[in-house]
């Protein structure tokens, strides 16, 4: 957190009513109001995506509230941020699950740059995003603020840890309020997060096939079959090809072949 983020006596005043107005929301119309009303004086933002599930393997759903109605996933149709939000979260999971900002003016576009580029073909804007870092496990939570109206700062970071806690709270209250547990919420599949070729990959590793063998098949070098092992083993969290195997039947990770 950034302690040299001041807030002024009127800040803390609404700081104080915000978080208590976030006790008393028990559904989803009442958070839908609550975002995009009292929250806004501080997380100012067009669309806010909330995931749960568990992070770590991306096994998670989420919940969309926009102010904009074509940022809001219709009936019958398809949210373009579902495919997105695995590599936001994988993002925040490499760099210690810290606030992560989003934009093109941004410092920190090493390894990213694709990422950022995608969100900007979304039309999404400035965006921040971050989740409870102490919660792990499948009753873990992420937000995806997007559609900023400035690129976000420091303020906004301080003011995200402030809030992590109560959002966190809120999203699992108004779960456990809808009758399903999940109410309209879009499921994300661990896959997407995954290229072709690392599912590709992913397959003759599970046959015990060698990187050389692999390189050979798929008809690339030894390096990039290097590479993509590497990421693969990154986005499944695990240390070696065994695990990765194990894991990936899992979360039901398969290449065309594998269904043969």
């Amino acid at each position: 957190m950034n302690k040299q983020v001041r807030l002024t006596r009127h800040d803390l005043e609404h700081l104080a009513t915000t978080l208590e107005g976030a006790l008393t929301i028990a559904n989803r119309p009442q958070f839908y109001l609550w975002a995009q009303g009292a929250l806004q004086g501080f997380i100012p933002h067009e669309t806010v995506y909330c995931a749960f599930g568990d992070m770590d393997s991306m096994q998670f759903r989420f919940e969309t509230f926009s102010r904009s109605p074509r940022k809001v996933l219709q009936k019958g149709g398809t949210d373009p941020v579902k495919d997105l939000l695995p590599h936001v979260v994988d993002d925040w999971l490499r760099y210690g699950r810290q606030p992560r900002v989003y934009c093109p003016t941004s410092t920190e576009q090493v390894g990213r740059r694709q990422l950022i580029s995608d969100m900007k073909k979304l039309q999404l804007g400035p965006a921040v995003a971050h989740g409870p870092s102490e919660v792990q496990g499948h009753f873990g939570s992420f937000f995806l603020f997007a559609g900023m109206p400035h690129s976000p700062g420091p303020r906004d970071i301080h003011l995200l840890h402030l809030f992590m806690p109560y959002l966190h709270m809120v999203l699992y209250r108004v779960l456990g309020r809808q009758t399903d547990g999940v109410g309209s919420a879009s499921e994300v599949l661990p896959s997407a997060m995954f290229s072709k070729r690392e599912i590709q990959v992913l397959h003759w590793i599970k046959n015990g096939k060698t990187n050389l063998e692999i390189s050979q098949i798929l008809e690339i070098s030894q390096p990039t079959v290097k590479c993509h092992v590497q990421n693969i083993m990154r986005k499944l969290n695990v240390t070696n090809r065994a695990q990765a195997v194990g894991k990936s039947a899992t979360l039901r990770l398969v290449a065309p072949t594998d269904q043969n």
